[in-house]
């Protein structure tokens, strides 16, 4: 059995008794009419219970003035209106359909092409309807695989902690075997790639969702450069590359940034400096006053990016020919983390690629007049 569906409800729109008895005797058998004069109008579309406005004035111009204001409120922005008009050169109904109106109709009215335009203008809205629902229903899905993504991620974490405490626990027990020291070696690696990919994922995921958390606040460059430089002196190590920061003239420099996420911009950038760079090579992190910003660069003289490839660069998942010059692995997320991470707090990044080679990624932030000390 078919439901019954009510008959579609207009609002008639106009300050003229006569006007509006006509036009319900025109349309009242085909749809739920509503009527307010020009004054109460928008509060009575504010309602909600309106489908299409039909607004008849002798006054064009007062007529699109209430289209601008119809056109300005959240909830009716895309509400349909048609303008009946007793006269309207041509130039006022292109201005009209210029300003949002769906339709302009003028004198003298037929009825049935009215009908047919209203018609027209219902359907429209039931398919904007029935498309916003199906991207509903996709948004809801995918957050909800989202979700499990996230928690199944994040639940990776305890194994992982679980085999890391369980490799100290043998380095203790086995002695000097190499082979036995070289597998914990082995393990110790996995698992700190492991719990790096996690961190990816889980950012990548609070990103797209929009729920990174910023605290913006005035922080000093020269502390975050050298919270990075102690945390990856020993990876630079590793590779026989030396780790070195040029701060000279941002010693005392302080940039509007959120502290946790600026220093998360510059690891990233410092990793994949040291990822990419051939042993003994040099990374630098350098940072400079431009004006009212603050840019610092980590330079590195590893293979530089194909030209052909550098759109690719700042995108998810992006995989480019440079290969890890130790055996890395790598998400294909840490420079779009970098680039989410800088354009959220109205940041900006970018690339440079010297002809001989290597490559300077850099960042810039507004710069602040007090700074604030990272909390250890």
């Amino acid at each position: 059995m078919t439901p019954y569906l009510p008959p579609p409800s207009l609002l008639l729109v106009s300050d003229d008794p006569a006007s509006l008895a006509d036009l319900t005797r025109a349309l009242e058998r085909r749809y739920r009419l509503q009527t307010s004069p020009f004054a109460s109008a928008l509060s009575q579309i504010g309602q909600g219970s309106v489908q299409v406005v039909l607004v008849h004035t002798a006054d064009f111009t007062a007529g699109l003035a209430l289209l601008a204001s119809i056109r300005r409120q959240r909830r009716s922005a895309e509400l349909p209106v048609i303008l009946l008009a007793g006269e309207a050169a041509g130039a006022d109904v292109a201005h009209a359909l210029r300003q949002g109106a769906n339709e302009v109709l003028t004198a003298p009215l037929d009825t049935e092409v009215a009908q047919a335009r209203i018609e027209r203008q219902l359907a429209i809205g039931r398919e904007l309807d029935e498309r916003q629902a199906a991207i509903n229903a996709l948004q809801a899905a995918n957050d909800q695989k989202d979700q499990f993504l996230r928690i199944a991620v994040h639940d990776l974490k305890t194994p992982l902690n679980t085999i890391r405490l369980a490799q100290y626990f043998l380095r203790g027990t086995i002695g000097d075997d190499p082979s036995a020291l070289d597998a914990l070696d082995a393990i110790e690696e996995t698992v700190l790639w492991m719990n790096a990919l996690i961190e990816d994922y889980l950012d990548a995921a609070r990103l797209r969702s929009g729920r990174a958390e910023l605290h913006i606040e005035p922080v000093l460059v020269d502390e975050i450069v050298w919270n990075v430089v102690n945390q990856y002196a020993l990876a630079a190590e590793r590779k026989n590359i030396i780790l070195q920061a040029d701060l000279p003239e941002a010693a005392e420099a302080a940039v509007l940034a959120d502290a946790r996420r600026l220093l998360q911009i510059i690891a990233n950038l410092v990793s994949n400096a040291i990822k990419y760079s051939p042993p003994g090579s040099t990374v630098t992190i350098t940072a400079e006053t431009r004006g009212s910003r603050v840019r610092i660069s980590v330079a590195d003289q590893g293979p530089g990016i194909p030209p052909e490839e550098r759109s690719q660069l700042f995108t998810a998942f992006g995989q480019l020919s440079p290969q890890p010059t130790g055996g890395e692995s790598s998400t294909g997320l840490g420079l779009w983390i970098v680039k989410e991470l800088a354009e959220i707090q109205r940041a900006q990044v970018g690339v440079i690629c010297p002809p001989d080679g290597g490559s300077i990624f850099w960042v810039e932030f507004p710069v602040a007049r007090e700074p604030h000390r990272l909390r250890h």
